[in-house]
Parts: C-alpha cells; structure tokens; sequence
C-alpha cells in the first residue's frame, strides 16, 4: 500500500474508531483524532489491550515508528 493511500484512508477515518497494532504485540483502540506525514497518531478514548488485560489510555500520542498495523473498526 502506497503512502498516499494510506494517508486517504486516514482522512477518511479522522473522527471514527481505528485499531492499532504496535511492535511488541500491543493493540491499542480509540478515536483518530489527528495524524502527521510522519504517521504519527493521536487517539481520544484509546484502550490497550494485551493478553486478556484492558487498560484505558485517555487521549494518547503513537510515534509512527512503533506501529505495524492501523485498522479502521465499525
């Protein structure tokens, strides 16, 4: 997947709920708030869940670095 649609999948989600997957086998659920060219996310409401814990975040920042999958939920 190129970068541009990627970035248009991200305009078109801004608002609605995405999951996150980072290095180190965490995914993270929230509200895409706001992102950068540098994939950089900002996320309302976020909840990481790993292993069978859920821990709620708030509104958090994600370095583009650490992410490996972004997927828009329903």
């Amino acid at each position: 997947m190129s970068i541009d649609v990627t970035v248009q999948v991200l305009k078109e989600n801004v608002g609605k709920n995405i999951m996150i997957k980072l290095k180190g086998d965490k995914v993270i659920r929230g509200i895409l708030a706001k992102f950068d060219q540098h994939m950089n996310l900002v996320l309302n409401d976020a909840t990481e869940y790993k292993g069978g814990d859920q821990t709620q975040l708030g509104n958090i920042l994600l370095k583009g670095d650490n992410i490996i999958i972004i997927s828009p939920q329903e």
